[in-house]
């Protein structure tokens, strides 16, 4: 058996020197936020479910591994492929503490709660983004019939047979969605989900749900499950692309006038995305079975709104804020899902760079003279966004606390090196 993770001597920053243009192919790595609740619902199966393109090298793949392992599930691991089955799992009612590092350790109780078992766990981790609530998380498993109790420690589940139900979230989360398809796939009776997230990854698990043995249907924003008594298992799926790898790439792209090509990959899933690249004077286009990026022409400011898919994700709007420097005038960037995702703010503030936040919104007066600076990842798309400024800044750059960004992103500085970027690990 393979052993995945990186080596126990962990580099500590990133030391860019900006002013190079970026050209050349980059390879997309499977997608982190749809690899996670594939490895957690692949350990429903009876059989090993194989997955391909997984991003083995992730820390928080690496994580959500070892926790499942810990807990009893079977799982194999050989370079990017995961082999999961249930095994044991949970052969305890405590999930181990590394739970706290990750927020997709949530889905451990919609796991649980299909097994009909006990488990406490610790408070979810992740981004330090704001209010990133779970009470949805806990609304589902109650729907379902579980019994959910937090206290300081974490989360206490007690689940004997769920019985489907009639779930409507207040506002469509992506990993409550996934966590109630999880644990419905074996509750008695139907489950239908409204205002669900269904967005790419979403789909992406039911389609695999459904390989396994389930029954999941799952579009603009419905989702519905028909519980099956027991899932086999025993099939093979691959991972798709990291779509928000391929919005970073063209980004880097875009600020730094360069033209790279992303092979085996269109724009299906990143439309809106799109829109604002080429409306900001990025071209993008396909041809073939790939996606071509140019940042030649003159960039141009814009207004961006996140929103659920298929609307700009709260997770691209630090990487769109970088774009927005580039652009002579006032652009600006609302969150209303995340209204306090905005600590990268004071760091890009340290290249000089024009740009303030107040409540939930950013205002970016670009295009002027950035210098490098001494900064630190905030969380796994602020760091990126201080990459991605330090592409474009004149001098030195150097960002510290990357562990946050190889939470999301395998090999972005050697990825990025490859392009011509001035980049390294030290």
């Amino acid at each position: 058996m393979y052993s995945m993770g990186v080596s126990t001597k962990q580099k500590n920053e990133i030391i860019i020197k900006g002013g190079n243009k970026l050209f050349g192919e980059v390879q997309l790595s499977g997608a982190k936020n749809a690899a996670l609740p594939m490895i957690a619902a692949a350990c429903l199966g009876e059989e090993f479910t194989v997955l391909k393109n997984v991003p083995t090298i992730l820390r928080d793949v690496n994580i959500l591994v070892d926790i499942l392992q810990e807990l009893g599930a079977t799982i194999e691991i050989d370079h990017t492929t995961v082999s999961c089955k249930r095994g044991n799992f949970p052969n305890q009612k405590i999930a181990p503490k590394r739970a706290s590092e990750i927020r997709y350790s949530l889905l451990l109780l919609g796991l649980s709660a299909a097994f009909g078992e006990e488990l406490e766990l610790p408070l979810p981790g992740g981004c330090k983004i704001g209010d990133r609530k779970y009470d949805l998380h806990i609304l589902g498993m109650q729907k379902l019939g579980a019994m959910v109790e937090e206290n300081q420690s974490g989360l206490k589940l007690k689940s004997h047979k769920l019985q489907g139900n009639n779930i409507e979230f207040y506002l469509p989360t992506t990993s409550g969605t996934e966590n109630v398809m999880i644990a419905a796939t074996l509750a008695e009776g139907s489950t239908t989900l409204l205002n669900a997230n269904t967005r790419p990854e979403v789909v992406q698990l039911a389609d695999l749900l459904n390989a396994m043995g389930a029954e999941v249907t799952c579009s603009n924003r419905v989702v519905t499950v028909n519980g099956k008594s027991t899932i086999p298992g025993g099939v093979e799926v691959s991972v798709m692309p990291g779509w928000d790898e391929a919005v970073t790439y063209a980004v880097a792209a875009g600020i730094t006038g360069g033209e790279i090509c992303i092979p085996n990959f269109n724009a299906s899933f990143i439309k809106e995305d799109v829109r604002y690249l080429q409306n900001a004077g990025v071209q993008v286009f396909e041809w073939g079975s790939s996606l071509y990026v140019s940042g030649k022409g003159i960039k141009n400011t814009f207004d961006l709104f996140t929103a659920p898919y298929p609307g700009i994700n709260s997770d691209m709007q630090p990487i769109f804020a970088t774009l927005a420097l580039t652009a002579p005038g006032t652009s600006t960037i609302a969150d209303l899902r995340f209204t306090d995702r905005f600590q990268y703010v004071e760091e890009l503030k340290k290249f000089d760079a024009d740009i303030n936040a107040f409540g939930n919104t950013a205002i970016i007066n670009g295009g002027k003279t950035l210098k490098g600076a001494n900064v630190r990842a905030t969380d796994l798309r602020g760091g990126a966004a201080c990459i991605l400024t330090g592409l474009i800044a004149d001098g030195e750059t150097v960002i510290s606390n990357i562990d946050q960004i190889h939470r999301g992103y395998e090999n972005i500085h050697e990825k990025l090196k490859n392009l011509g970027a001035s980049i390294d690990v030290q």
